[in-house]
């Protein structure tokens, strides 16, 4: 997680060198920090240029973004005068099809509060989920609004890639069979549930997250003790 002020820094940087500052919105975006957009309300900066894409359907359609300020927009004008264009589309900019279903999808938004909702919700996730850092092997807990991730490591201060891939496969599987679906990022559970999401289901999805992983410590110790017991009884020779 970025500290406080981080992107302002950024910001402030790009300014000071005259370089455009753009914000990657594609998971940030349309509620899920609590907020149409992160940029200003929750990060407190006016980019240049904003990418996003998926919260703009809720992802039931293909459709991205791509936002232009006012202040880049002026300057583009400054430079080729009234006539200055901003050249810039794709094949399929404005499908009718896409556009009608972003706009629904916003409008579902908007009636349904879900920004609102999101940022009642949002708090609670991250105080529930810091409750799993009393596991053994969990390393680290972070997050904002509505997304989570929990880094989990078997011998802390062990750099093992394979070991990583491991248990962090090992957690999804436990997990998928709980009835819980987590993204695994080698050894990174990360959490990004629906706007909708519930303070009883965020206990439920804790509750199955923390049984997991639980599942997932006792099958690798299960199987380290199995190992080590096959080793005791048929030692290797001496040399």
């Amino acid at each position: 997680m970025p500290p406080a002020g981080y992107h302002q820094r950024c910001l402030e940087v790009c300014r000071n060198n005259d370089m455009l500052y753009l914000s990657d919105e594609v998971v940030t975006a349309f509620g899920r920090l609590g907020h149409c957009f992160a940029s200003e309300d929750v990060f407190g900066i006016v980019p240049d240029i904003i990418t996003t894409a998926k919260g703009l359907t809720s992802g039931y359609i293909p459709m991205g973004a791509f936002l232009v300020s006012d202040r880049l927009i002026d300057e583009i004008k400054q430079q080729g005068g009234d006539t200055a264009v901003f050249s810039n589309g794709f094949t399929y900019s404005g499908h009718p099809v896409a556009a009608a279903a972003g706009i629904k999808n916003l409008e579902i938004m908007q009636r349904e509060k879900l920004f609102e909702q999101a940022r009642d919700t949002g708090p609670y996730l991250q105080q529930q989920m810091q409750t799993l850092r009393d596991i053994p092997i969990v390393r680290d807990v972070r997050g904002m609004g509505l997304m989570a991730c929990v880094e989990c490591e078997l011998i802390q201060g062990k750099n093992d890639l394979a070991m990583d891939y491991e248990i962090g496969n090992l957690i999804d599987r436990h997990c998928q069979k709980l009835g819980l679906i987590v993204r695994p990022i080698i050894n990174m559970c990360v959490m990004s549930p629906p706007l909708t999401i519930t303070r009883e289901q965020i206990d439920d999805m804790v509750s199955m997250l923390r049984q997991g992983i639980l599942l997932a410590l006792e099958e690798i110790e299960n199987a380290e003790a199995a190992s080590a017991d096959a080793a005791s009884r048929h030692p290797s020779p001496a040399a």
